[in-house]
């Protein structure tokens, strides 16, 4: 009875199977599902976008002579005078508009913020620092809060939508903010794979629900006032004349146009020299942004694998004032899931009764048939259909197709009942030996174990010469060492360049340390000897000058028996170095956030006029906690000290920068350059720049810029290259000019 319906039986559970995979929604699976919507996007190819959405981009000829970029608020009020007098509908203005002491003394300010407020319809964006927790401590800025939701179907179930809460805004200066006509938060939403396919729409903050860029630019572009706008919760946001599709998360699905440069671009020189048409931007959207060389306002689309942050506005506005929606959500889950269910029992039903290849044939039907049907709902109606599901289950059909003629045919030839008593006892059944060799699976895992036991062993050994006991380590007049002036040795912990390194204890507190030291036996000129202690104290007296939770704290500097020493914190982790031989799989989001605190470490030694000039993975310690921590300012120059190195190439060779090399003056910039080299490490888990012996190292370093991170790890995302390549500029005036400069970028990106 049950080999009767063993075909019935297969294919139910198969299809309960699929249905269970489709209400869980595994990760796998949904990233696998994303890149097949991709592969649609990619195959409908571009779209014709109306000219109603105009990007004014500041691109590379319109950074020359003097308007070189960074531009001063001067050249951007004219830009915006300009586009203004063609009497656009809306203007959003995506630029960085921070306070500038600078800008605000010179007039230069005042006069941009008079543009702003003359135009009357200018939009700008806010940034923010996203958090699980909704603090409602603060209050909000009468020109944000002027825009915020105030209208919803169901306020209490908004209260528990998963959807973005910020702990801190970042507006522009208060004069420019409070001569804008509108903001609106400016925020991406990425997905797993990091890829961006949605916008999110809602943003929580204060207590309040604030809008986001592309729902305020309509609402400026329609004129509709924000107290008439509605929040459907979980369903859309009526804004105006236009109904906006979001999920439970706020968001709205991106219905993206094409590849990158779709939309209309205007060079912004060209409008400033009045060498477009007078009514070129008239009654449109102009979405004001900065497109030139060293932009990384870069994103990955599923149509693009780096396009500028504006046009993804710019697809997000055009999909909401063209009703140009996907349909992703709601009623569509069901009627997926009857499709499944219908495969499954027609499936169930039909395929047993039919030999292996009209089996085949039915299946491969059902292959065309689900990709094209989707394929045309996509292309024709904006339907994103769940085939990947279908598709999965009529695969798996497939691969259960023989195995159902194998049993119909066992069941022609066999009809005996089996034996169950010969099967417990081992006995051949149609010639298998049905019993197992229990003794050989346990040896095979023995010697799995075994196996897995060789590499602790080998550990064992080598670490056995790092941690030689104590009483044979000597001074170099041969005695055991036991202390270095109050400090009790405990151990060695490791060799550096110029001595060993201890961990030892402070007896008076009771607190580990860490002792570096430097032997001086071996040094028969007393200048060198000299100098070598003048360095030491320089590593002192320059990090005894830093506090700060990213740099290594020292305590102490003293001589003991000939031999120089360092008392400092002692930190349970490892070197970057040794992180990197390891080749370990980086988060990119943790990545940042490390060279973030190298940035900051840097930053504020830099701030008090000490750069480092030595910065590798080797000086950089990574704790348990993926908290970061700068080591070693032995060769750093304090800017007030007679001790100057000028003309002295000091560093490590592989870090060194070109102006080191070239014996030029070394500033913040030389760290930057050698903090872009580790960057680039981690990254690739390869050094930038390489030569067989110093002489082409040194040349490569000069002359040769290393191929884009990208190229050589496929996994690193595109928008790395840029942050990679301006921090390894040869010009110190191309680079980074400061490490929090580098750092906000990082900080941006996550």
């Amino acid at each position: 009875m049950v080999k009767k319906f063993s075909g019935f039986i297969l294919y139910f559970l198969i299809t309960i199977l699929v249905v269970t995979i489709y209400l869980d929604q595994p990760d796998i699976l949904t990233s696998w599902e994303m890149t097949l919507y991709d592969k649609l996007f990619q195959l409908r190819g571009k779209q014709d976008v109306s000219d109603d959405i105009l990007i004014v981009s500041i691109d590379d000829m319109s950074t020359q002579g003097e308007y070189a970029w960074p531009w001063n608020r001067g050249h951007l009020a004219q830009l915006i005078e300009k586009v203004s007098m063609q009497n656009p509908q809306a203007i959003y203005v995506n630029l960085p508009l921070n306070a500038d002491p600078a800008a605000d003394a010179s007039g230069l300010t005042d006069s941009l913020a008079m543009v702003i407020e003359n135009a009357g319809n200018v939009i700008l964006p806010y940034r923010f620092s996203a958090s699980e927790y909704n603090d409602a401590g603060f209050t909000l800025p009468d020109y944000i809060e002027k825009n915020r939701y105030s209208n919803f179907n169901d306020l209490e179930e908004m209260g528990v939508m998963p959807i973005p809460s910020a702990t801190t805004i970042y507006s522009p200066a208060l004069k420019l903010a409070e001569s804008a006509a509108a903001f609106g938060f400016a925020g991406m939403s990425f997905d797993s794979d990091r890829y961006i396919r949605s916008a999110p729409m809602i943003l929580r903050y204060a207590g309040e629900y604030l809008p986001s860029v592309p729902s305020v630019i309509v609402q400026t572009y329609y004129k509709t006032s924000p107290s008439d706008i509605i929040v459907n919760v979980n369903e859309s946001i009526v804004n105006g004349k236009r109904i906006i599709p979001i999920d439970n998360h706020g968001q709205m699905r991106i219905n993206f146009n094409g590849p990158s440069r779709t939309f209309k671009y205007i060079s912004a020189i060209d409008v400033i020299t009045n060498t477009i048409g007078k009514k070129e931007l008239t009654g449109k959207i102009a979405i004001i942004t900065f497109t030139g060389t060293g932009s990384v306002d870069l994103y990955s689309t599923p149509t693009s694998k780096a396009m500028f942050d504006a046009e993804i506005v710019a697809n997000s506005v055009e999909n909401i004032i063209h009703n140009h929606f996907l349909v992703d959500y709601g009623s569509a889950n069901l009627i997926n899931l009857l499709v499944i269910i219908g495969m499954g029992i027609f499936s169930a039903i039909i395929l047993p009764r039919i030999s292996l290849l009209f089996r085949m044939i039915v299946l491969g039907i059902f292959l065309i048939v689900a990709a094209n049907v989707s394929f045309v709902l996509f292309t024709n109606f904006d339907i994103m259909t769940k085939v990947f599901y279908p598709i999965i289950m009529t695969i798996f059909f497939m691969a259960t197709a023989p195995m159902m003629k194998m049993q119909k045919e066992q069941a022609g030839e066999d009809d005996e009942d089996i034996d169950y008593d010969a099967l417990l006892a081992g006995t051949p059944l149609n010639g298998i030996q049905t019993n197992m060799n229990v003794n050989a699976i346990a040896n095979s895992s023995t010697g799995a174990g075994q196996t897995v036991m060789a590499q602790p062993q080998a550990t064992g050994a080598q670490s056995s010469v790092a941690t030689m006991p104590i009483s044979t380590q000597q001074t170099q007049a041969g005695a055991p060492i036991s202390n270095f002036g109050r400090y009790k040795v405990l151990e060695p912990i490791g060799q550096g360049a110029m001595g060993m390194v201890y961990k030892g204890l402070d007896p008076a507190i009771d607190r580990p340390v860490a002792l570096k030291t430097i032997r001086l036996d071996n040094i028969v000129n007393s200048n060198e000897m000299f100098e070598l202690k003048e360095r030491l104290t320089r590593e002192a007296k320059a990090a005894g000058q830093l506090s700060h939770p990213n740099i290594v704290t020292v305590y102490d500097v003293g001589e003991e028996q000939s031999t120089q020493y360092i008392a400092m914190e002692f930190l349970e982790g490892k070197t970057l170095e040794s992180v990197i031989e390891e080749k370990r799989q980086w988060d990119y989001k943790t990545l940042c956030k490390m060279i973030i605190q190298a940035c900051e470490a840097l930053d504020f030694a830099h701030e008090r006029g000490i750069v480092h000039r030595d910065v590798k993975p080797a000086n950089i310690m990574m704790l348990p906690d993926d908290r970061v921590k700068v080591m070693d300012f032995g060769i750093a120059r304090l800017d007030q000290s007679n001790i100057t190195q000028s003309g002295v190439a000091l560093g490590t060779p592989n870090y060194i920068s070109p102006e080191q090399l070239k014996g030029q003056g070394v500033d913040r910039r030389s760290d930057i350059f050698s903090l872009g080299v580790v960057f680039y490490e981690m990254l690739t888990f390869q050094k930038p720049f390489k030569g067989d012996t110093i002489s082409a190292l040194i040349y490569s370093i000069l002359h040769t810029n290393p191929a884009p991170p990208s190229e050589i790890n496929m996994d690193v995302p595109r928008i790395f290259d840029k942050i990679s390549a301006k921090s390894l500029a040869k010009d110190p005036d191309l680079r980074f000019q400061t490490a929090r400069e580098m750092a906000d970028i990082l900080r941006k990106l996550i």
